[in-house]
């Protein structure tokens, strides 16, 4: 199977603080709120995804790849200079850091078969 990797419509940004980055680009940007906890925000853009997620760890922007193999993909990617940031599984997130510090998370397609 040959690995597909894709970017997604998907697109994060991990802050400390959630309220203040929710008062942000909901009040001032006017971004439409679609769901809402304690922990995550999800905005709808356009045909994109927006989130705000609470990281008491680290604040960055994270984009997201689509691939058909989750494994095949981080086990390519760590051979080309990317390294893991966070790893939780399929289904989860999926976080590697390229070799020019954009950090972006993996996620497994579903495939048809």
């Amino acid at each position: 199977m040959e690995l597909t990797l894709k970017k997604s419509n998907n697109v994060a940004i991990l802050t400390r603080d959630i309220q203040l980055a929710r008062k942000f680009y909901a009040d001032v940007l006017h971004l439409p709120i679609v769901k809402e906890s304690a922990t995550k925000i999800e905005f709808q853009t356009g045909e994109s995804c927006f989130y705000i997620i609470k990281n008491d760890e680290m604040e960055n922007t994270v984009l997201e790849y689509l691939v058909n193999n989750l494994e095949a993909a981080k086990e390519y990617l760590l051979e080309n200079g990317c390294e893991i940031v966070k790893w939780e599984g399929k289904g989860r997130d999926c976080y590697m850091k390229d070799p020019f510090g954009t950090i972006f998370n993996l996620w497994e397609e579903k495939t048809e078969k």
